[in-house]
């Protein structure tokens, strides 16, 4: 009998512990099937697989015993491991690829510091800020918090205080930071002086990226700083302690689908050569979908531990649904979903929390009827296909990864457009998607739930999504 844990769901084995799924062709099947369910004789298998019997059992028992060419390649690869060193004063720094990558610079809006949550504070930072005063500042009472306290993947983490409207605390009248007024920009928390930048880790250097949550992005775009005039700031921010967070090692195409680092990058370089000349972000991304799933298979050849035996990924259904959102969402589905976040929603304190929510049901059901995007709504949609295909599609599987880009994208474009409704107007402009940039930079636990809401065998179970 094979371990504990293995189930079949459609045409499809499930390994929860190993979190993966393995299309079988229709003689595995019925092996599997049966194993699962009785024991066998050798005659038995031999009725249901045929002559190669053996054979289909051998492979079936490495691939499950993690033996085989895909544990051996993970092994050797394992190495790769020791290229992530942490950041050292001399690191190279990567900056924004593509034919015109998202620059940014501080316009002083405030915007930032009105976020769904402002953290994290480290404990020395934290300790530092409850001797300051603030100059003008007049939302710190005596006594008042100056901090919150989220749940993160199980763990508290503390953030800047928010009041009743969803402003940071240290927030003057005129929306921007007492902290930095009265002490400087030193005595901001790290993440303060960190945002938008997103800093990644990886063998070739820390690769630079943004947060487009951010008005800064998009205003500066002509006249922004150009990047490579703020390595000093970013040097800064590494020694002081800024978060790269490191790339898995080794690149993982899907679940048990290793890779080089040098073949990863390779196929980054497709990804960034398929840019097409003019704004299409959703053209580009379903070019880099096709590139994806045509590397998948090859490797998928490479690493073949048996007939009929394949690794299952969700990158032609992504390329389905850029194209028509329900191949992503069936109608059910997304009724539903869009249901469950007005219902997290409304259990939100805050007025930001509780806007961001809706704003994501609305784009849902916007999906739908789309609305046609105006010149630099386009670009915006573009920047997030630009920005994202830095390092962080391979913070897990690069198949995971892309499915939440698709979703960012798509979500984007669907709240822009529920926005746009909401004004009386007849296409997307820049007002729109700058808001919709907003939601889904700030719902990262949002779109990893809907990623798991789809058709499969066209049963769904549904959890509520995570506030």
């Amino acid at each position: 009998m094979l371990r504990p844990g293995l189930r079949l769901d459609g045409d499809r084995l499930l390994d929860p512990p190993l979190q993966r799924a393995i299309r079988l062709g229709d003689r595995d099947k019925r092996l599997i099937a049966a194993l699962l369910q009785r024991p066998c004789t050798f005659a038995d298998i031999q009725q249901i697989a045929g002559k190669d019997a053996q054979a289909r059992l051998t492979a079936l028992a490495r691939l499950y015993l993690l033996a085989g060419p895909r544990s051996d390649a993970r092994v050797a690869l394992q190495t790769e491991r020791a290229l992530l060193a942490s950041p050292t004063p001399n690191v190279p720094l990567r900056w924004p690829d593509g034919l015109r990558p998202p620059q940014h610079g501080c316009v002083g809006t405030g915007t930032c510091c009105s976020a769904s949550f402002l953290g994290p504070i480290h404990p020395a930072e934290a300790a530092q800020m409850m001797t300051r005063d603030f100059g003008r500042q007049r939302r710190f009472a005596p006594g008042a918090p100056r901090f919150e306290i989220a749940q993160f993947r199980g763990k508290e983490v503390r953030g800047m205080a928010r009041d009743a409207a969803g402003q940071c605390v240290a927030q003057g009248d005129d929306s921007l930071c007492e902290i930095h007024l009265a002490h400087g920009p030193q005595a901001k928390p790290l993440t303060c002086r960190q945002f938008p930048l997103r800093l990644h880790q990886s063998p070739d250097g820390v690769h630079v990226s943004l947060l487009l949550a951010c008005d800064g992005y998009d205003r500066s775009r002509e006249a922004a700083v150009p990047w490579p005039e703020r390595e000093a700031e970013i040097r800064a921010l590494l020694a002081d302690g800024a978060v790269a967070l490191a790339v898995h090692m080794p690149v993982m195409l899907a679940a048990g689908l290793p890779i080089r680092w040098t073949d990863w990058q390779a196929l980054r370089a497709r990804f960034l050569a398929a840019e097409p000349p003019t704004c299409d972000p959703s053209l580009w991304l379903e070019r880099v979908l096709e590139l994806a799933e045509t590397a998948v298979q090859q490797r998928q050849v490479a690493l073949a531990e048996g007939p009929d035996i394949a690794w299952s990924t969700d990158l032609h259904r992504l390329r389905t649904g850029l194209r028509a959102p329900a191949g992503l969402w069936p109608d059910s589905v997304r009724v539903q979903a869009e249901a469950d976040l007005r219902d997290a929603a409304a259990t939100q304190a805050h007025p930001r929390d509780r806007q961001r929510l809706q704003h994501l049901a609305d784009g849902l059901a916007a999906l739908a009827s789309p609305l046609p995007l105006t010149e630099q709504a386009q670009q915006h949609l573009h920047d997030i296909v630009t920005n994202d295909l830095q390092v962080q599609v391979i913070l897990g599987e690069l198949d995971a990864g892309l499915g939440n880009l698709t979703r960012r994208l798509l979500l984007a474009h669907g709240v822009a457009a529920a926005l746009a409704r909401q004004s009386g107007k007849v296409a997307i402009d820049g007002r729109d998607t700058t808001q919709a940039l907003h939601v889904v930079y700030r719902s990262e636990a949002e779109l990893t739930w809907l990623g798991t809401l789809h058709a499969g065998a066209g049963q769904v179970a549904h959890a509520s999504p995570v506030p």
